[in-house]
């Protein structure tokens, strides 16, 4: 028990054993010398070690010391020698003596000897419950208590009464360094060896010379009213060195905590830390008592600088729950405002230097613990920290506030305190700097997140009060943060006037510290997680006490947007719970707080982001012009740059991004069990399909913000951070369980925009797709098993079906959603249909859904790939027609930049470089986009060319195909070349590639060849000739080189009977004539509403956009449409006279 804390080189755990020992348990030791025996009485057997202590920590003695060892035994009392041995030669050699003057030095004279004796020492303290520390304090003889425990632990008799009344005064003088009796010849090892002599005491007393329990309660006070100079005349000592200091301490409230710590050590039957605990108590309700004494300074010392010993921390709180018992809570509240305005302004000086690196902020977040030893003392510091101004500025100045906004994430408003200082040269740093700099950053919030979690745990498990109240703090800071998610907010510049709203930096920690509440349940499928009730965000309040009464502190929640949309009627019936529970209120908490922290970080990250761009390319410009501005705009991406690496640090902070991954998989598999008809009172199950019914009401119940929340998270550690990725890849089968679920369900999610989102979220756990086949042959540990989730979840073979789903349910919103956005959101999911068309069973997927819409094409209800396919081919006829208009103007301007040179100057230099800038951000982007459309027709008609072939798709096909095959193979071709195709993305032999390989895809079909051949708009008989030249020049393999010679041949051999139906269709009666396209119809159909005659295949392709009459735009659908079999016939029949006629 003792050896082993020696051997760790460190005797605070045997400390620590000793002063929680409950009492002797053995008789004391008989000590022999070497010579024989020595001791025969536990009096004599005190002394010798009395002495024996005493000549090891005495210079002139520390020599030829006698060794002990226990009676009956020959081996030498020696525990670990070899580990105290190591510990003397660790002492510093600066470190200052004890009250016996021994320095390092003189330890390790002889250090083996002196380890030997100190073991002894050390043996001997076991049963006598004294320290070696409390015998060099010149208390006693620590060794006394044998002696006058020795009847009681041998035999069991009681002290005489003179006896315990001797014993008692003892035991109070050497705890309260008090006596009434000054007589140094009656000196003994039980008296201290020096105390402060109560001469008024013991004169009213009528000279008695004992203390005992009637007059402790006097001395005491006439003890802490002393001064020093009448400490000095009082003290009274055995010898005429130096007194200790403790004797001598004229504080009142530091000499009561000694006081405390004294009778910690000291057993009684009396309660001396109650007589203590009084006169603390006095001393701080009624401080004018002690003249000249400063007893807020005294308190805010001891918190400070007293503050890691258990027992003064033991003695403050005593004293304040004394305070609370005689007064009430408002008195301590005054009392302890002071030592809260010291941390709190503590606090606020150390975020200049961030606080993990400033040792009075670090103190004083230790200190903030202390309050959460009684509820009392925490409802002080709630109360302190809780403002009644419902401001956004307001709450970040408060303690908590003060304490969250440390943080590397820039500031939102202008002021002294800027975080960027972490990245002051960004331009200049290598990466060694940044790793450094993010190190730094993450040890501060480290420190700051993982105080106030503990800190936020504890005060939720105090009481039901204090709970409420930090939830209370909670809930008012988010409340009043709810704009931070507004437009205007997150796109406001550094520069804007500044926004009542809270700093980035303490929206992110205290996402942080809400996560760590959250970690119990934080895992899939969690038990705890059916103590959600989703009523919780339908809930409305009469009274503002009621959030208290059902626990519930999310203000405004009911005026959020649900998953699912319900009527007045259906909210009205949905059955509220009569209270909520910590689970239900800290889950939604924390969900709102990464809506308004994590979400709104992000999206102003995606702002700066845009704002480096347009600044970096504003700088080239200007640098191209000569302009004397450059070095303004380069000042300016500094500025910007650093604000970036700060708030980007901030985003990938692994006390934020680690735990927010896992529990956005807890709340994926809430989310995915609510959504198959499951509810709090229906076990967790495996998703299996078709799905059961969707729980409605619930589901109507949940935030959006809930799904947005997954979807950020994701995208923050993909683009950053994808190792953290790793920490939840074992439980992702839960993220894909949540898309198969919600992306393609409507009556699951009814925004459109965020199934999209969650396309998003598929790319981000799809593997890393490298170009070079090595990289792909590397793929670490997580993207295998990424990999495995596409290949072996056992509902992944609905993947495709549900991303077609959400790819159409973008266009047909009813909303006015720009192409861009539309775009944006597709850009993902044409990544995802890339990777996923490698894996046979997804390829069979999209077969099979094919098939399925060729037996379907005529339903009234046109089917999910028909509607897809139709999209995808307006998507890259628009991407491509607008990426070929863009690099013409960009051709344009180069040209004329050229030859007009020499008259730009100055601003009008400077302006046209903008526009040119300008324009080729804007084709990149749809450049980039008809590259991945093009790709994608080219996987689908590998697979699914029947579809394309269908008289409903072919012609549009063939049009498209056929009208930039021509563009950017024929003569206009050079109307495309730039300067600089990568700026602009540009990629004309990938596009020539995917085209030509569509129409290889294609070619088997006759109706292909002939659509191909009968496109008047851009067919020729040289455009597959010339597009082969192009081919040998892009260096394509041969065999397709030839094979798109053939098909070459066979179109132009289509082309020639076309022409000859060309001819007789000209001279067609006009009854024949598509109403819509004026070419003559082959299948006429009658339109119900306007009576308009066009072929099927021409109303089948508009129905697919939009489901009116395209003539007066009343509602229709295919079946509605009535076919017109005697104008058929009659074309039939005139087309076959016209040919017979030949």
């Amino acid at each position: 028990m003792i050896c082993k804390p020696l051997e760790t080189g460190s005797s605070k755990p045997f400390y620590h054993h000793l002063k929680q020992a409950q009492g002797v348990t053995k008789p004391p030791m008989k000590l022999i010398t070497t010579s024989g025996p020595h001791t025969e009485t536990p009096s004599e057997c005190a002394n010798i070690l009395n002495k024996l202590f005493g000549s090891q920590f005495c210079k002139q003695h520390i020599l030829n010391v006698a060794v002990y060892s226990h009676a009956g035994s020959s081996k030498q009392i020696e525990v670990s020698v070899d580990g105290v041995f190591q510990l003397l030669k660790s002492l510093k050699n600066g470190k200052s003596p004890g009250p016996d003057e021994i320095r390092k030095k003189d330890l390790i004279i002889d250090p083996v000897m002196t380890a030997k004796c100190l073991m002894a020492i050390f043996q001997a303290s076991l049963p006598t419950l004294w320290l070696p520390t409390e015998w060099k304090m010149n208390v006693s003889n620590p060794f006394e208590s044998l002696t006058l425990s020795a009847g009681e632990h041998q035999g069991g008799a009681e002290l005489k009464p003179e006896q315990k009344k001797l014993e008692l005064s003892h035991c109070m003088e050497r705890v309260f360094l008090v006596s009434l009796n000054k007589d140094v010849s009656l000196f003994d090892k039980r008296r201290p060896k020096s105390f402060i002599f109560l001469e008024d005491l013991h004169r009213n007393l009528d000279d008695q010379e004992w203390l005992d329990v009637d007059n402790m309660s006097q001395a005491m006070f006439e003890r802490t009213l002393m001064t020093s100079e009448q400490l000095k005349n009082s003290l009274i000592q055995q010898s005429k060195s130096a007194p200790g200091s403790f004797v001598m301490e004229s504080r009142v409230l530091m000499y009561l905590s000694q006081c405390y710590v004294r009778a910690s050590s000291e057993r009684t039957e009396v309660d001396l830390k109650k007589i203590i605990i009084n006169n603390a108590d006095t001393c701080l309700r009624q401080p004018d008592l002690y003249q000249g004494q400063d007893v807020e300074a005294q308190l805010i010392e001891l918190m400070y600088f007293r503050g890691d010993s258990e027992d003064v921390m033991e003695f403050l709180a005593e004293t304040f729950t004394s305070i609370v018992t005689s007064e009430d809570l408002l008195t301590l509240s005054s009392i302890l405002h002071p030592l809260l305005n010291k941390i709190h302004q503590a606090c606020t000086r150390g975020l200049y230097r961030k606080i993990c690196s400033d040792a009075e902020a670090s103190t004083s977040l230790k200190l903030l613990h202390f309050f959460t030893r009684t509820q009392n003392l925490a409802e002080v510091l709630l109360a302190y920290t809780n403002t009644t101004n419902l401001s956004a500025t307001a709450m970040e100045k408060t303690l908590f506030g003060t304490i969250l906004s440390s943080s590397c994430a820039p500031s939102n408003q202008p002021g002294p305190i800027e975080s960027s200082q972490l990245f002051e040269n960004p331009s200049r740093m290598t990466q060694a700097d940044v790793e450094l700099a993010e190190r730094m950053a993450f040890s501060n919030s480290a420190l700051i997140i993982d105080c106030m979690s503990k800190l936020f745990l504890k005060l939720c498990q105090l009481s039901p009060r204090t709970r409420h109240l930090l939830l209370l703090w909670v809930g008012r800071l988010l409340h009043v943060n709810n704009d931070r998610i507004k437009l205007a907010s997150i796109m406001s510049s550094h520069n804007a006037p500044p926004r009542d709203e809270c700093s980035d930096g303490l929206m992110l920690n205290l996402c942080a510290v809400l996560l760590r509440l959250c970690k119990p349940f934080s895992l899939p499928q969690s038990p705890k997680l059916m103590r959600i009730h989703p009523q919780y965000c339908r809930q409305r309040f009469s009274e503002s006490n009621d959030q208290e009464a059902k626990h519930h502190h999310l203000w405004g929640v009911s005026e959020e947007t649900y998953l699912v949309q319900l009527d007045e009627n259906q909210v009205n019936t949905i059955e509220m719970p009569s209270e909520y529970n910590f689970i239900c209120d800290i889950f939604f908490l924390t969900h709102q707080s990464l809506h308004l922290g994590l979400h709104s970080t992000f999206e102003r990250f995606a702002n700066l982001n845009r704002d480096l761009n347009r600044i970096q390319t504003a700088y080239q410009q200007l640098q191209a012009a000569g302009s004397p501005n450059v070095e303004a705009i380069k000042l300016m991406f500094e500025g910007a740059m650093k604000r970036f690496m700060c708030m980007r640090v901030a985003l990938i902070d692994p006390e934020l991004l680690k735990p927010v991954l896992q529990f956005h998989v807890a709340t994926s598999t809430y989310l995915t069990h609510l959504a198959t008809g499951g509810d709090n009172s229906v076990p967790f199950s495996s998703l299996t399909f078709p799905l059961k019914e969707p729980n409605t009401r619930l589901l109507g119940c949940i935030p959006e913000h809930i799904i947005t929340n997954i979807t950020d998270a994701m995208s923050v550690t993909r683009r950053f951070k994808e190792s953290y990725f790793q920490e939840v890849i074992d439980v992702a089968e839960h993220f894909m369980d949540l898309i198969l679920v919600f992306m393609g369900s409507k009556s699951r999610l009814k925004n459109p925009h965020l199934r999209a989102k969650l396309a998003e979220v598929l790319y981000e756990i799809m593997p890393s797709q490298e170009q070079d086949t090595y990289a792909m042959s590397r793929l670490n540990s997580h993207d295998v098993l990424k990999e495995r989730l596409f290949k072996e979840h056992r509902n992944v073979d609905r993947l495709a079906e549900v991303l077609f789903d959400v790819f159409v349910g973008i266009e047909i919103t009813g909303d006015s959603v720009e192409f861009e956005q539309k775009l944006s959101y597709r850009q993902p999911m044409y990544k995802v249909i890339d990777y996923i068309w490698k894996i046979d069973l997804h390829r069979k997927a999209v077969a099979k859904l094919s098939d399925a819409a060729l037996a379907d094409i005529e339903n009234t209800d046109p089917p999910l790939f028909l509607r897809f396919v139709n999209l995808l081919v307006n998507d890259a006829h628009f991407l491509l027609d607008e990426a070929l208009g863009f690099m013409k103007q960009i051709r344009e301007k180069e040209s004329e930049r050229d030859s007009s040179s020499s008259t730009l100057r100055g601003r009008e230099l400077e302006q046209f470089e903008a526009d040119l800038a300008q324009i080729i951000n804007i084709s990149r982007f749809y450049n980039s986009a008809a590259v991945d459309t093009t790709h994608t027709l080219a996987l689908l008609t590998s697979n699914c060319s029947e579809l394309f072939c269908h008289s409903i798709m072919v012609d549009r096909i063939c049009a498209m195909l056929n009208y930039f095959l021509l563009m950017l193979t024929g003569p206009k071709m050079k109307e495309f070349k730039v300067k600089d195709f990568d700026k602009s993305e540009f990629k004309p032999s990938v596009v020539v590639s995917e085209i030509c390989q569509i129409y290889l895809n294609l070619s088997h079909s006759a109706e292909f060849c002939q659509a191909v051949s009968a496109d008047g708009r851009s067919y020729s008989p040289q455009l597959f000739p010339q597009t082969e030249r192009v081919l040998k020049k892009i260096n394509k393999p041969s065999d397709m080189i030839q094979a798109f010679n053939s098909l070459g041949v066979r179109i132009k051999n289509a082309a020639v009977q076309q022409m000859e139906d060309d001819e007789l269709s000209s001279s067609a009666p006009e009854e024949f004539l598509d109403a819509l396209l004026n070419t003559m119809m082959k299948d006429p159909v009658i339109l119900p509403s306007s009576k308009q005659r066009v072929d099927r295949s021409t109303i089948a392709r508009h129905i697919l956009s939009d489901q009116t009459d395209p003539f007066d735009r009343s509602p229709l659908t295919l079946d509605q449409i009535i076919p017109d079999a005697e104008l058929k016939s009659k074309i039939l029949t005139w087309l076959q006279e016209q040919r017979n006629k030949l």
